[in-house]
């Protein structure tokens, strides 16, 4: 079953944080990689093989109640509890053999799963968009050979989302370390949950209950005869508005973010430059639709022609970064307060200037090229993590229409993010967005069926004629797309799945896709040559382009940990890496896809 792009990215960073906390617990480098995520029911998690292990207890509170589960295997318990209180070498490999899991390494064992409930309880905090605390309560045994999948013990039936990955610790061969969490708790499964919420008390008996109310005898209605007639007024043209152009928007928007990040850039002294610089209308909830990193919005208050708000946007990281540089801090300072995720009031008032700067440049480049008077100055900054954002919520900006303008930063000294700047289009005086043609995969909106005009009551000489039905719309042919700028990647991925029913679509990463919006895309492959900062700016693009609901296989060489994260923020649904055979490409089509290349 598919786990939302939310979730994944909580348990991709808890996956991180796991591996420096549990590292500096015991003193030694600890790696957790090869990360797994799915849904599983009792019968499916007591099917995976495991030996004798331990089962630690998770109690979770906040905005839901239940409980969630650490399954480690019996030797790793051991390894670990016996690292963590510096047993020698060979005692931690004569516990191991003698399955001894009692006194001062079970406790250090227990302290090493108090971490792992502490980190789920700090990123849960930070980023999931319901508080969510986990507590570790018991540890025990935990045989699943010797127990009924049917029975309550140690946790009851039902869905339940798994995560695992393998251990390495040292030169120990370990096994996978897993986590099991209610599925409907993290709004996965057949029933989410729903927040807790507080019941409201009863009112006394007498007391807030309605009155029966005394039959009141019906108003005489007026007949025909009593109505006047209103002669219909006349209604007056109403006024052409008259809108800037999509166009000349782009020209002043995309000119502005480019002479911001020279400018940025020369007063830090540092090589800026923009990738994959775009604009698109977006709504808040469209926004917020991907998960990022924990990011700062700068308000740009504007007035002139129009008066409201603009936002300038980019990651934390970035910021720090900027105002870091700004006023000379270490690099190690740097680096603290980016792990910390907090600016500090030094830092926050060099990243104000750092605004005030990109204010400037916007101002310069509306003045002239922009039919309109805009004039900008720099706000309230407002600190938020994207996961949590709700769309209801008015900060850190409101829900309304906005044009954006974006790209992403490349800078030789730092692996930098995506810099943003919005605006309402009613301050841009830009016209509504067009209504939808139907995308890649996205039907035709039918047509709404009139409603029947009431008939008299007087004698019907002829009957009436019956409606016909709206024509329903026509169904498109089913297609796979493949992205790419090496032909022979992209052909060898097509001749993979010619086997498969739908269509094989091939682009290459500078084409606009037209001729796909004729087929209804079930996903898309990217190929990339290079997993770089190139590459990601082609998977925004592509991610873009295909509906939110189909999965993006993005196919790379050489993927680092960071590298899978960064994919998965950008909307990434899977990884393939290459060179791979036929039947892994299969494989990812028939597990993502849901349909047979056979």
């Amino acid at each position: 079953m598919a786990v939302s792009a939310v979730v994944q990215s909580v348990f991709n960073t808890i996956l991180e944080q796991l591996a420096e906390e549990v590292g500096a617990l015991l003193g030694t480098t600890v790696d957790l990689t090869d990360h797994r995520m799915d849904v599983l029911n009792k019968e499916e998690l007591f099917a995976i093989n495991r030996g004798r292990s331990v089962l630690s207890t998770m109690v979770i509170s906040g905005d839901h109640t239940g409980d969630a589960f650490i399954i480690s295997d019996l030797k790793d318990s051991v390894i670990l509890g016996g690292t963590l209180i510096m047993l020698p070498k060979d005692q931690i490999e004569e516990n191991c053999k003698m399955r001894t899991f009692e006194g001062e390494a079970a406790d250090a064992y227990g302290e090493v799963a108090n971490i792992i409930a502490g980190v789920y309880t700090s990123v849960f905090l930070d980023m999931y968009p319901e508080n969510m605390h986990f507590k570790r309560t018991t540890v025990d045994d935990f045989i699943p050979t010797q127990l009924d999948p049917q029975a309550d013990q140690p946790f009851p039936p039902g869905e339940y989302f798994h995560t695992s990955c393998a251990i390495t610790l040292d030169e120990y061969e370990m096994h996978r370390l897993e986590v099991i969490i209610p599925a409907q708790l993290l709004g996965l499964g057949s029933q989410p949950a729903e927040p807790q919420v507080a019941p409201e008390p009863e009112p006394e008996q007498g007391q807030g209950q309605e009155q029966p109310q005394a039959t009141a005898e019906p108003e005489e209605q007026p007949t025909d005869a009593d109505e006047e007639v209103d002669e219909p007024a006349v209604e007056e043209p109403a006024e052409e508005v008259k809108y800037v152009d999509c166009p000349t928007a782009d020209r002043a928007l995309k000119a502005s973010l480019t002479q911001c990040a020279e400018e940025v850039g020369s007063m830090l002294g540092l090589e800026l430059e923009l990738e994959n610089l775009t604009t698109r209308y977006v709504s808040k909830e469209e926004y917020f639709s991907r998960p990022g990193k924990k990011a700062i919005a700068a308000e740009m208050l504007v007035t002139g022609d129009s008066e409201g708000t603009g936002y300038f946007i980019t990651e934390l990281k970035d910021a720090i970064y900027f105002g870091g540089t700004m006023i000379m801090l270490p690099e190690e300072e740097i680096e603290n307060h980016t792990k910390s995720g907090e600016l500090g009031e030094d830092l926050e008032d060099a990243f104000g200037e750092v605004a005030n700067i990109i204010s400037g440049g916007l101002v310069q480049n509306f003045d002239e090229m922009y039919p309109r008077k805009f004039h900008l100055k720099k706000g309230d900054l407002h600190l938020f993590t994207p996961t949590k954002v709700k769309v209801e919520d008015p900060e850190p900006f409101p829900d309304d229409e906005y044009y954006q303008v974006s790209a992403t930063l490349n800078c030789e000294e730092r692996d930098l993010g995506e810099l943003s700047f919005l605006c309402p289009i009613s301050v841009l005086h830009l016209a509504p967005r067009p209504a939808p043609t139907g995308g890649w995969g996205e039907p035709e909106q039918a047509a709404q069926p009139e409603k029947k005009a009431t008939a008299a009551p007087a004698a019907a000489t002829e009957p009436a004629e019956k409606a016909k039905p709206a024509a329903a719309p026509e169904e498109k042919p089913a297609a796979i797309v493949i992205v790419g700028d090496d032909d022979a990647q992209k052909n060898f991925f097509a001749s993979s799945l010619t086997a498969a029913e739908p269509a094989i679509l091939q682009f290459s990463t500078g084409d606009n896709f037209s001729e796909a919006r004729q087929f209804s895309v079930l996903g898309a492959f990217l190929i990339m040559n290079n997993v770089d900062e190139q590459s990601f700016a082609h998977m925004i693009k592509v991610r873009s382009e295909i509906p939110a609901q189909k999965p993006l296989i993005v196919a790379g060489p050489q993927w680092t940990r960071s590298d899978v994260i960064k994919a998965v923020r950008y909307g990434a649904n899977d990884i393939l890496l290459t060179p791979a055979t036929e039947d892994e490409i299969r494989e990812k089509v028939e597990t993502n896809l849901k349909t047979s290349c056979q």
